[in-house]
């Protein structure tokens, strides 16, 4: 018997290993491999299955039994349940299934779905869930939907180890210099003994967590090759199983999301020891963001280091995994909901997105700002939107019907607004307490816990419509639209209609205003829309707020850049340079301090007075700037790169900066971010940058240029209030 908070859960080939955290450690071993579905039209073909030879050797146990194939079937279909004799098998053997017959004849299910997930979902347990396991069973000690849960004591240590350089980038040829264990410091002349103290010391440690900033990408791949190069690759044991580091076998891999390419470095995950990977793990911001992947691992039933590291989707695809598991849905191995049918006019109809206005330029004040709470997510709950519920079969009489494209919707709950719930019902808790809560640590670990949540629920409506989402389908996708389009337009009507001028509006967010207009009149109109629409909604009250226009064209006005100040001082901006990831932290310094000058002014009439002010700020970091007392970390650009080494065609100042690295042997993928600081842009071609990873402590930037670019900074937030 043993009790505590789950840990890890790994595969080792015929058993799951389970790590328990109760004051120290507790190993178990469980006798259990995971199962693979088959189905068929053909029940001949598949009752040869149970007796082909090319298959039974892999398996440990075939049956017959009863699952409902795809998401829409209202009746189970007779399967055939595959249980293997090891877990690394899955994929081996359902390529080998596929290949017995012409494509289609089997159609196969919960093939990619990591074993550790599946037990999870099977035994209903989940990652730092309290849980008892006594004569094989699971007793819970807790529950799913708690916010206010514990987190046991964990031991952690930071790793960083140091390349004695040849050149002015790392290699994996440069032989180790030093290795960091928390304020432990290994040297040796002997590398190899710098190693083994290395491994000796975290086994003496003995962490829970190790905690790198580049483990990933970096420092486990670099020493699993030093390791190599020593011939001591298998006394590489960093985590508890007695197993040492291996080298992976796939390379990182680059990647489209909303638009952006993004490359992900191959994980490097310890047995029965927790590795996060800072610069690998999508919410890092603090130190304070390990309370967000604890509330990913247990909501969505993660192991932590694959929490650590996944993209939204696998978080939003893992809880719709766990409901299909107690729904007895297989889980496909590829997605095979279609498309339906559209004429043109059907796709000009309905493929439109959301709604965005274009904003009025200028500065207003006494504005409000309202937004429905977790719209997208909330319409996929509330109207029942999921693949298979839009124009289903079994309820063509339906009366919820979707706006514009008058698709009905089904009246059985689907499996994406099911698992919606817990995660909207959670986030809302979170609120809840965040409003009410004085103690400052419980509020910043309840506002990351929110956060977490919150970016899973952005997200999936995205994932609704990504074409390989097991239970997605573009249909969904386009519906969910159509009502936040309907919603949008239903609250400006209202709005309008009580007199208020609707100054810009972002499919979830409307900004309105009317002269004279008290509190209580923005509180009474946002309880009308909530009233009428049947959605919640929050407001922010501004005691001024900017429309920006486009840096182009002063007539053009651009829906993602503005800038104001709520009536309690806080500043809400959006898309100018102290909001954007690529913007050097001295000029969002600057920036942001004008912006804290003006949000303590309460009138617009005000920030004029205060403009002579904000430009002496600016006057204060201009002279910091030609005095060359500026460090360079806080002059570097951050830029994601669309193409790698060898790709540029044009002499732009990223190809300039992958260039130079090229030249110190280092090749950048697709994804990949660049660091660098203007060194001399009077240069045509090339080195008018230097990448961070080769510039020298003494390098001098380009006064000349980051003046320029210092002042266009300030420019978009002061200029406004002196027309």
């Amino acid at each position: 018997m043993a009790a505590g908070w789950i840990f890890d859960a790994y595969p080792l080939d015929d058993k799951l290993i389970i790590w328990i955290k109760n004051g120290g450690v507790t190993r178990i071993e469980k006798n259990w491999t995971p199962s693979i579905y088959v189905g068929s039209d053909s029940k001949k073909k598949l009752a040869r299955l149970e007796w082909n030879q090319a298959i039974v050797p892999y398996t440990d146990k075939i049956q017959w039994v009863d699952r409902f194939e795809r998401v829409s079937d209202t009746t189970k279909s007779k399967v055939l349940k595959l249980t293997l004799k090891k877990s690394s098998i899955i994929l081996h053997l359902a390529k080998k299934i596929q290949l017995l017959d012409r494509f289609g004849v089997f159609r196969l299910y919960n093939v990619d779905v990591p074993p550790e997930q599946i037990y999870f979902y099977e035994n209903d347990i989940f990652p730092l869930g309290r849980f008892e396991n006594k004569d094989d069973d699971w007793i819970a000690h807790c529950d799913i939907k708690e916010t206010d849960y514990k987190i046991p004591k964990f031991t952690k240590i930071n790793l960083k180890v140091m390349p004695d350089k040849k050149q002015n980038l790392p290699a994996f040829s440069d032989k180790i210099k030093s290795i960091q264990l928390n304020d432990d410091t290994i040297q040796s002349n002997s590398e190899e003994e710098m190693i083994l103290e290395s491994v000796r010391l975290v086994q003496k440690k003995d962490p829970d967590f190790i905690f790198t900033e580049k483990g990933d990408s970096w420092d486990f791949p670099y020493l699993i090759n030093r390791a190599a190069k020593n011939d001591i690759s298998e006394k590489l044991i960093l985590g508890r199983e007695n197993a040492p580091i291996l080298a992976s076998k796939r390379a990182g891999n680059s990647y489209y999301s909303y638009g952006q390419i993004h490359y992900k470095p191959t994980a490097v995950k310890l047995q029965g020891r927790i590795h996060i990977d800072k610069s690998n793990c999508f919410m890092w911001e603090h130190e304070h963001s390990i309370e967000g992947i604890y509330e990913i691992a247990r909501t969505c039933r993660l192991p932590l280091q694959t929490a650590a590291r996944a993209s939204i989707g696998k978080c939003m695809s893992s809880v719709q995994f766990y409901n299909a598991t107690k729904r007895e849905l297989l889980i496909p191995w590829k997605p095979v909901v279609s498309e339906i049918f559209k004429t043109r006019m059907d796709l000009l109809v309905g493929d439109r997105g959301g709604l965005i206005l274009e904003p009025r330029i200028g500065v207003y004040e006494n504005v409000a700002g309202i937004d429905f709470a977790s719209l997208f997510g909330n319409i996929m709950l509330k109207k029942n939107i999921s693949a298979e519920t839009i124009c289903c079969s079994c309820c063509p009489d339906s009366q919820n019907k979707v706006p514009d494209l008058n698709y009905h919707i089904c009246k059985r709950q689907g499996i994406v607004p099911q698992s919606l719930k817990l995660l909207l019902d959670k986030r809302e808790k979170y609120t809840n307490l965040i409003n009410t809560i004085e103690d400052q640590r419980k509020l910043q670990t309840y506002k990351t816990r929110k956060a977490a949540l919150k970016w899973i629920l952005v997200t999936s409506f995205g994932y609704l419509g990504f074409n390989n989402a097991k239970f997605g389908r573009i249909d969904a996708h386009m519906a969910v639209c159509a009502f936040a389009r309907d919603l949008l337009l239903q609250s400006m009507k209202i709005a309008e209609d009580d007199g208020f001028l609707v100054l810009h509006g972002i499919v979830d967010s409307l900004w309105i205003w009317k002269k004279g207009a008290t509190k209580d009149d923005y509180e009474n109109i946002k309880q009308k829309i909530e009233t009428c629409t049947g959605f919640d909604m929050s407001l922010d009250l501004f005691n001024w707020i900017v429309f920006l226009s486009s840096k182009e064209n002063q007539m053009v006005p651009v829906p993602n850049r503005y800038f104001g100040a709520l009536d309690n001082g806080d500043l809400k901006i959006r898309g100018i340079e102290a909001r954007r990831h690529d913007t050097p932290k001295f000029f969002k310094e600057c920036q942001l301090e004008i912006l804290k000058l003006f949000s303590r002014c309460k009138t617009v009439l005000e920030i004029k007075k205060a403009v002579s002010e904000a430009r002496s700020i600016q006057k204060m970091y201009e002279t910091r700037l030609s005095r060359y007392e500026v460090p360079l970390h806080e002059l570097v650009f951050t830029n994601r790169v669309t193409r790698g080494t060898g790709q540029h065609k044009s002499k732009t100042i990223q190809a300039d900066a992958v260039n130079q690295l090229r030249w110190e042997g280092s090749t950048i993928v697709p994804g990949q971010k660049i660091r660098y600081i203007i060194n001399d842009c009077s240069r045509k071609i090339s080195k008018r940058v230097v990448p961070v990873e080769i510039a020298k402590p003494d390098s001098r930037y380009d006064v000349k240029r980051y003046a320029e670019l210092l002042n266009e900074c300030c420019n978009s937030i002061v200029e406004p209030f002196q027309s």
